[in-house]
């Protein structure tokens, strides 16, 4: 499980990048593939091998339009290196995932003040390096949460004691907060002006869970429910503002992974996010994301990668794909009430995320899909569910974004 998670995170955004490519989804481009302006030979930039005379038009062709004209999608990828440095990878990997976010550029797009952007970030291992403080012989891997909280002190003392109340019920030992170094003033006006505060919060495994990979796929499951359950006591608590200081997004809890994203430009990442700077962060991989947004408002929890996916492309099958995961959810067996209390023990948990319905009881679960959220997030979240119920990623990913099928020839006899 422990490679699945590295190879989930390096696979993802190369699957995710043809999403809107396949019969679930669609491209962002709006020429057609044959387009006569990708045959308009005069705008060709090809190296010729000799002059054009005054008047001659160059006969080459440049390539299909949404490939070599179109930019308005979003642009995503991944750089690895397993074999460099120790166990928690090098720092110049961080710095070459950052370098190909900045050469992403062209596929997002800029607020109407012309600094801010649609969105931009990283996925890593999680630094420990970094966060050596928060490690000890007992606990040398916690949770690490990264955060969006209300700018307001009162609001976010509010929620940060719900969350720690939330997590001491289900036996996660809080080990404690971080402030996220970050610099403002380098944000433009539009995502300064909404933009959270910045926090990072460290739980211990619980006690019952044993410290092998089984167990750690456990922690991992525990943190995965009691992050779904935050939103829900939160409500319960009347913690909700409904204004341009209401956001409070978890953007990662996991021991394995760590998400840094914002409103942004590319460049502009780690000079908001002083940690990548910082010569303790270090990584084996990075995944990239450089948004460009249609179908949504440009808002900081919508900045990827998500919490397991980077995603380029529009669902245009997302009306029928939220209501097949309400039915399959509805179809689960076990019943919810009584059997969610333990987010704890090990089969428990296995039972929650494989056999019930929690989508439709919100009282207990944050829902699993909701239109409100975008359709790379409710993706995201599917995804998340699959492989925390055992699906291994390529099958979960091969379900999520099937083949397209139709007039193959090879795959007619097996369209499955």
């Amino acid at each position: 499980m422990r490679l699945q998670v590295i190879l989930l995170a390096a696979a993802a955004p190369l699957v995710s990048a043809f999403a809107g490519f396949g019969n679930n989804g669609a491209s962002r481009s709006s020429l057609s593939p044959w387009s006569t302006q990708s045959k308009d030979s005069s705008s060709s930039k090809l190296s010729m091998a000799f002059e054009l005379k005054e008047g001659q038009s160059s006969n080459m062709f440049d390539g299909p339009a949404p490939l070599v004209k179109e930019r308005d999608a979003c642009g995503v990828g991944f750089i690895a290196n397993t074999k460099s440095g120790d166990e928690f990878g090098t720092h110049k990997v961080l710095q070459q995932g950052l370098a190909a976010l900045t050469c992403m550029e062209h596929r997002g797009a800029c607020g109407g003040d012309g600094e801010s952007g649609d969105g931009a970030g990283i996925m890593t291992q999680i630094p420990w390096k970094l966060f050596d403080k928060y490690r000890s012989e007992t606990c040398p891997q916690p949770g690490v949460g990264m955060i969006f909280l209300p700018r307001d002190p009162e609001r976010r003392t509010a929620i940060k004691e719900m969350i720690e109340d939330v997590c001491e019920r289900n036996e996660l030992g809080f080990l404690g907060w971080r402030e996220v170094p970050v610099n403002n003033d380098a944000l433009g006006p539009l995502a300064k002006a909404v933009v959270p505060s910045m926090w990072q919060f460290f739980v211990k495994a619980p006690a019952r869970l044993r410290n092998d990979d089984e167990g750690r796929d456990g922690f991992e499951r525990t943190l995965y429910l009691v992050r779904r359950r935050f939103e829900v006591e939160r409500k319960l608590r009347g913690l909700v503002w409904n204004d341009d200081d209401d956001e409070v997004y978890i953007a990662s809890l996991s021991s394995r992974t760590i998400v840094y994203k914002g409103m942004v430009q590319s460049c502009i990442l780690p000079e908001f996010y002083l940690d990548l700077k910082d010569e303790d962060y270090t990584t084996k991989f990075v995944i990239y994301h450089r948004r460009f947004s249609t179908n949504t408002n440009p808002r900081w929890p919508l900045a990827q990668p998500m919490r397991v996916v980077g995603h380029n492309g529009e669902i245009n099958t997302l009306l029928g794909n939220v209501n097949w995961i309400k039915a399959r959810e509805a179809s689960k067996g076990l019943a919810i009430e009584g059997d969610v209390e333990d987010l704890v023990d090990y089969d428990n948990t296995e039972n929650i995320v494989t056999m019930c319905n929690t989508q439709d009881v919100p009282s207990v679960l944050e829902p699993l899909i909701d239109l409100g959220r975008s359709d790379s997030a409710n993706l995201d979240a599917v995804f998340e569910l699959m492989c925390q119920s055992r699906h291994r990623a390529p099958c979960a990913l091969m379900a999520l974004v099937p083949t397209a099928y139709e007039n193959e020839p090879a795959l007619a006899d097996n369209p499955e």
